[in-house]
């Protein structure tokens, strides 16, 4: 009887636990589905987090075709994820942030680097006066310090926080576009004509030891306050170019750069004091 009973109550036992186990593992699947449902918006990170490491891949690979891609891909994933624009800019404007050489060596490398540039223009594209267009995009920041840019087509573009210090710009098309708030161009090298003409600069803009190597125009742009061009650098002096005032280059010699410097009149440089009252 005493064997008989301790049978008994270890299949009891073994009852309760399975009892227990299944109840508990009901408790897991249900917690889990619940969990599920509590927190969508994670699985839909979860979700952009792998479609956003592809992107990354297909931006590095050795395939000139698979890169090109990649920028058509993010386009659309901008279109679809609005909340992803930030990053969608970011991202591009890191790759055009890589070493080029120019002049252009690589063709396919070339094609790929002007559809990223595409992209950029193609959603900042805002001419003034217009309402707003349903492809702009609206982001925090605009970051191509280093970039390499070659003939970018900035016409008539609205950009915000645009940061192109140490850029190579060849032949660059700003005509009629508008920064805000603030633009730096320090140390930027212009390669080519430069058409500035018709352009809304905000009030906090540096040219600080940039380099023209072409002519320049910013015939008709407009400035908050004076820009900045303290010891900007113009190759050939004697261009047609249109500097805004008080602006004016000034070389030492036939064979020098000419530097810009403030000038009420275009006879003589002005002397330290006179610039510092200036």
């Amino acid at each position: 009887m005493v064997m008989v009973g301790v049978h008994v109550i270890g299949a009891l036992a073994g009852v309760a636990l399975g009892v227990g186990a299944v109840y508990l593992g009901r408790m897991f699947i249900e917690g889990a589905r619940r969990d599920r449902r509590l927190r969508p918006e994670q699985v839909a990170e979860g979700l952009r987090r792998d479609r956003w490491e592809r992107f990354v891949e297909m931006m590095d690979s050795e395939d000139a075709a698979e890169r090109l891609e990649c920028f058509a891909a993010l386009e659309r994933y901008g279109r679809e994820e609005p909340d992803s624009r930030d990053d969608v800019v970011g991202l591009t404007c890191a790759y055009l942030c890589k070493p080029f050489e120019y002049p252009v060596e690589d063709e396919e490398e070339l094609e790929v680097r002007l559809a990223a540039q595409r992209l950029l223009t193609r959603h900042f594209r805002w001419p003034s006066g217009e309402a707003r267009p349903s492809e702009f995009w609206e982001v925090e920041e605009l970051e191509l310090q280093d970039a390499v840019l070659v003939e970018p087509d900035f016409a008539d573009t609205f950009l915000v926080r645009a940061d192109l210090q140490d850029s190579l710009i060849v032949r660059g098309d700003f005509r009629g576009a508008r920064f805000s708030p603030f633009v730096n161009f320090d140390r930027a090298c212009f390669t080519g004509d430069t058409d500035f003409s018709g352009a809304a600069f905000p009030r906090y803009t540096t040219f600080i030891a940039a380099m023209f190597g072409g002519t320049t125009t910013f015939a008709g742009a407009a400035f908050d306050q004076d820009a900045d061009f303290t010891d900007a650098r113009v190759e050939q002096p004697d261009a047609a170019h249109s500097w805004p005032s008080p602006w004016h280059p000034w070389a030492n010699s036939p064979v020098a750069h000419a530097r810009l410097i403030p000038m009420k009149t275009d006879r003589r440089p002005p002397s330290s004091a006179e610039r510092r009252r200036s």
